[in-house]
């Protein structure tokens, strides 16, 4: 059974402000919490819904709660079988630095945008994200539901970009950024130590971030005329961009 502080903990879980002051997070189905479990994060509690175990061994930190009590906690319209309170992990901002590429996100908003951006740089084998301090949070439900576990995998890091982008500099990255303008991404050679800054889905990279950028890039349009899209979702684009630097 389920205890009304512990509901009422979780839904406050919605709210960035108590994530921060309780330094928890929630995380719902069962592949997304093992990928959680595995990678070394520290649970705080699971709840498994009555008669589905599916190998988790009960412990004080495991309660199994009915589907109406499931139904109370969960964020999804179709609630999972399980659903977990994690710990806020903190990474090493600086141990970013000894990757050979880097992904940037200055601004992202959109919280699904985010969580498929996660699971896109999981897949070209990243590591680090580095984030404006306004980007959405990485802990938001949608966004951990939409990473599909790869939230587990990839490090994300929220700073001053302007001035993690100048020490990048200075030891040696070439940084890219994406822009509607820019030169073609099959025309380009993605030298040496990488930063890609991807921006904010409707205004792109911010003025004083694209000061820093090294050489502005663009996916070109294969349609002919004026009829067609205006842009391509900055998930989608970070995928194609990334495959390209990959190939490369």
């Amino acid at each position: 059974m389920i205890s009304k502080a512990q509901i009422k903990l979780i839904h406050s879980l919605k709210l960035k402000k108590y994530r921060k002051k309780h330094g928890l997070f929630v995380v719902e189905g069962e592949k997304s919490v093992r990928d959680l479990l595995q990678s070394g994060l520290k649970p705080e509690h699971i709840f498994l819904q009555e008669g589905f175990s599916a190998g988790f061994e009960f412990t004080e930190q495991i309660t199994e709660i009915s589907t109406p009590e499931m139904k109370k906690i969960s964020f999804l319209s179709t609630p999972s079988t399980v659903l977990a309170l994690f710990e806020i992990p903190e990474y090493s901002l600086e141990d970013s630095l000894l990757n050979n590429l880097v992904l940037i996100l200055d601004e992202v908003q959109d919280p699904g945008n985010l969580g498929t951006i996660i699971r896109v740089a999981d897949w070209f084998g990243l590591r680090d994200i580095v984030c404006s301090t306004g980007t959405v949070d990485v802990y938001n439900p949608k966004t951990v539901q939409a990473t599909m576990g790869s939230i587990a995998r990839v490090k994300l890091h929220y700073t001053d970009l302007p001035e993690y982008l100048q020490k990048a500099k200075n030891r040696g990255f070439n940084i890219y950024g994406s822009f509607m303008n820019g030169s073609s991404i099959y025309q380009t050679s993605f030298a040496g130590k990488k930063l890609l800054v991807m921006g904010n889905e409707g205004n792109g990279i911010s003025p004083e971030i694209a000061q820093l950028v090294d050489e502005q890039i663009s996916i070109p349009k294969f349609f002919q005329g004026n009829e067609g899209p205006e842009s391509l979702n900055v998930a989608m684009a970070t995928g194609i961009i990334l495959s390209e630097i990959k190939r490369s």
